[in-house]
């Protein structure tokens, strides 16, 4: 075979592989069409009822990013998805088909040169436009914007006016590929670890059924982690779980001692402006719900609700006071039952607490 022959079989290959390429490419963007298109027939059923005749009265483009092939199939499948899906009747009056033409109008001693290359007369003057609309009963002009971009695809814009008012009657933006924005997480820290001291106080101690009613303050000092996630972003209204332990020491008796830990639930509301440098609101409002379970030599199960407040001093660093009240199983007993503590209901606490 000679070296001729053997070029010309390259090239012939080569030509053959180049229209596969162009061919695949043609058939990607006509898919990148169709699924705008299939998009705008679902965005009919807003456009305002009483419209039925409208005319495209403008079309925005790039011609170096859009072909005359790709632009006319795009138009088309436009005014057809209009007609069958819109039940809208679409004209082309011959005064707003575009011009590359320099044209000269004027009205009395007053006359304008303008260059409306890609446009048409009637877009360039108001009144034109609103007497072109009148002439043909037109109750909408359409405008066009079309976009090709790398990753979305065509992106399509659609504006609606009604001729006479100028008044934007429907809007809409297609795009072939949307790339949804990444849900906003809230800002709000979701992980604490908080550490605190409140007092309560024993109101009697009772041993082998004879009861002592003297008072005896008793200290809790207590160590909690908090999961919690969002349940109002709006309000910043937060809801999760609280793992703790406590260990109750009497001030002046040890008899008061015992370790309980707790399993919970927790909300968080804010109040006030959120602050982005603290990352939160700088006031919570707080409500706790737990069980405490005793460990060691005392056994029992104590239920307890605690309304608070939490400020928000920076991004990590919180303080929170609160009021604790025993709902039921205020006494916890000894496990041979010949001694038992019982607390008063309500008890207060301070808390410093660490998020992360």
């Amino acid at each position: 075979m000679s070296f001729a022959k053997v070029t010309y079989l390259i090239a012939l290959i080569l030509l053959l592989g180049l229209k596969s390429s162009l061919a695949q490419v043609n058939q990607s963007q006509a898919l990148l069409i169709e699924k705008v298109i299939s998009q705008l027939e679902q965005s009919m059923s807003d456009i305002p009822s009483d419209v039925k005749r409208v005319a495209i009265y403008r079309l925005n483009y790039n011609k170096n990013l859009l072909s005359n092939e790709d632009l006319n199939y795009i138009t088309a499948r436009i005014e057809s998805t209009f007609r069958n899906f819109g039940a809208l009747t679409i004209l082309s009056p011959r005064e707003l088909e575009p011009t590359d033409e320099l044209k000269v109008f004027g009205r009395d001693s007053t006359i304008q040169i303008s260059n409306l290359k890609g446009r048409s007369l009637a877009e360039s003057n108001t009144e034109l436009l609103t007497e072109t609309a009148a002439k043909y009963s037109i109750q909408g002009l359409i405008e066009i914007t079309i976009q090709a971009r790398p990753i979305e695809g065509y992106a399509l814009t659609f504006k609606m006016i009604r001729p006479e008012s100028q008044e934007v009657v429907w809007v809409k933006g297609l795009v072939s590929n949307p790339i949804f924005p990444k849900e906003e997480k809230d800002k709000g820290k979701l992980t604490f670890l908080s550490f605190g001291v409140e007092t309560l106080t024993g109101s009697s101690f009772t041993i082998d059924s004879t009861t002592t009613d003297a008072e005896q303050q008793i200290l809790s000092y207590n160590a909690n982690l908090l999961f919690r996630q969002p349940i109002d972003l709006e309000n910043s209204g937060y809801l999760g779980l609280k793992f703790g332990v406590n260990l109750l020491k009497g001030v002046d008796d040890s008899l008061y001692n015992a370790t309980l830990i707790n399993i919970g639930t927790v909300f968080h509301y804010g109040l006030g402006e959120k602050k982005e440098s603290i990352n939160a609101n700088r006031l919570l409002l707080t409500l706790e719900a737990d069980v405490r379970f005793a460990l060691s030599k005392y056994q029992g199960s104590i239920f307890t609700v605690s309304p608070g407040l939490q400020f928000n001093f920076t991004r990590s660093i919180s303080i929170a006071m609160y009021a604790r009240n025993i709902i039921s199983g205020d006494e916890l007993r000894e496990k041979d039952e010949n001694k038992s503590i019982t607390y008063n209901k309500l008890s207060y606490g301070l808390q410093y607490v660490f998020r992360f």
